[in-house]
């Protein structure tokens, strides 16, 4: 794996998160710490992939990224937030499965991280006497 590869590979995720936040969160993320946050959780997600599955989303993820360049003649990290969300959309509505799928999965991943981050610390986690119930902060 190629060091300019890889810089790809992470650039992509990093867009690939910050629009999935972008389309549950409009306006929300001005200072871009959930769109990282996110992305960390899906490199994360990356690297505990079986070693049979992480370099064929490896390839997935780049392949993704390059798909912009013969229409756009940009790589999907290089668009606008708005071309992003109108490539996601041309994934999403595609009739190659694999593309669908792909967006799927990326886009609820992307989902869990961001709601695990806004909501994840509203209630405690210590450990509960047996039968108490967790409480809101």
């Amino acid at each position: 794996m190629s060091k300019v590869m890889l810089r790809h590979f992470e650039r992509a995720i990093s867009a690939l998160a910050e629009t999935v936040v972008a389309e549950r969160q409009p306006g929300g993320d001005t200072s871009g710490m959930l769109g990282k946050s996110v992305a960390q959780f899906l490199m994360s997600v990356h690297a505990r992939m079986p070693d049979y599955l992480s370099p064929l989303f490896y390839v997935l993820v780049l392949i993704f990224n390059a798909s912009p360049l013969l229409r756009k003649g940009k790589f999907f990290h290089q668009l606008s937030l708005g071309d992003r969300l109108s490539e996601l959309d041309t994934w999403r509505r595609s009739r190659i499965e694999v593309r669908r799928r792909f967006v799927e999965f990326y886009g609820s991943l992307g989902v869990f991280g961001l709601y695990s981050d806004l909501y994840g610390t509203d209630y405690t986690h210590d450990q509960l006497p047996t039968g108490k119930r967790a409480q809101s902060r």
